[in-house]
């Protein structure tokens, strides 16, 4: 895969960046994606929580082309805990990396491939910070052993480990494979819906659902098993075969999937969230907020 993508032109503002996370994390975060956390729902932790973390992460990532990435997650991790007593640590390491490439105007592979023993240990820290019902013991599993192999380990390093497998860490796939799904895959799903329905809350769901229909939800993978997995990848891509968001057949098959991910937590694909957050953040610095924040439509009623 070419990282042409990965390029932020003119380098992003520290106001630039703390915009397009704050409507990132407020539009994911909010919309109704099948089986997961909304401000409907409530599944990994109240919606809240979610949203008073988000001024925490915003004013810790816009200052990422000051601090490594591991520091920059630390700092982003510890103020929502003091706010919130929440972290989303994923979103914080999934935004990380790119919002520092915006800012200093470079590659996402020379931020990769920058990462250091010291990124490992703020990295720890903070998974350490947020708890541990925020990951998997994969992850921190990973980290120990990149900390204890020396000063010459670094989180990429750590990264590549916790990936390795079928049921590897979902983000640190993404460390591993510079941010393919979320690059290649989840912001070009969620650009085309835009354009076809020209609204953010089913774009959004659409483009999650285009997700998991490609990529199996590694979180589903680790709790029930890689069949299970594929089965739920399966079912997301007969919601997008009946219409998905663009037809009364679609959002009725949507509203099927949703209860029925619902019905067994092993089921839920909290994996496939965050990429989905992640395109938008790019999405947002790339086309300034009107694209997405100028799109949103009041609910129906109920």
């Amino acid at each position: 895969m070419t990282e042409r993508s990965a390029r932020h032109g003119p380098r992003a503002t520290p106001r630039e960046v703390a915009d397009a996370v704050a409507s990132a994390l407020f539009l994911g975060y909010s919309a109704p994606m099948p089986g997961g956390d909304s401000r409907y729902s409530d599944i990994t932790a109240a919606h809240e929580a979610r949203l008073l973390g988000v001024p925490a992460l915003a004013a810790s990532l816009s200052g990422a082309a000051a601090s490594p990435v591991g520091e920059t997650v630390f700092e982003a991790v510890s103020g929502s805990v003091s706010v919130a007593r929440y972290a989303d640590l994923r979103a914080a390491g999934y935004l990380a990396p790119l919002a520092r490439a915006a800012l200093l105007g470079e590659r996402l592979g020379r931020t990769l491939g920058g990462l250091s023993n010291e990124d490992a240990r703020f990295f720890a820290r903070a998974l350490e910070t947020a708890g541990p019902k925020s990951f998997g013991q994969r992850l921190g599993r990973a980290l120990d052993y990149a900390l204890s192999a020396g000063r010459e380990a670094t989180l990429r390093d750590a990264m590549r480990f916790a990936a390795a497998g079928r049921s590897g860490e979902p983000m640190a796939r993404e460390y591993a494979r510079s941010f393919e799904i979320t690059r290649e895959l989840a912001r070009p799903a969620l650009f085309n819906a835009l354009v076809r329905v020209e609204a953010t809350r089913p774009a959004l769901v659409q483009a999650y659902l285009e997700v998991l229909s490609e990529v199996v939800d590694l979180d589903v993978a680790e709790r029930a098993g890689r069949k299970e997995a594929e089965e739920v990848s399966r079912m997301a891509n007969g919601v997008l075969k009946s219409g998905g968001v663009y037809s009364r057949r679609g959002l009725q098959a949507i509203t099927n999937l949703d209860g029925l991910l619902r019905s067994d937590g092993r089921l839920v694909p909290t994996a496939t969230e965050t990429p989905i957050v992640a395109a938008t953040f790019l999405l947002t610095l790339e086309q300034g907020n009107g694209l997405l924040n100028h799109r949103v439509r009041p609910a129906p009623r109920r």
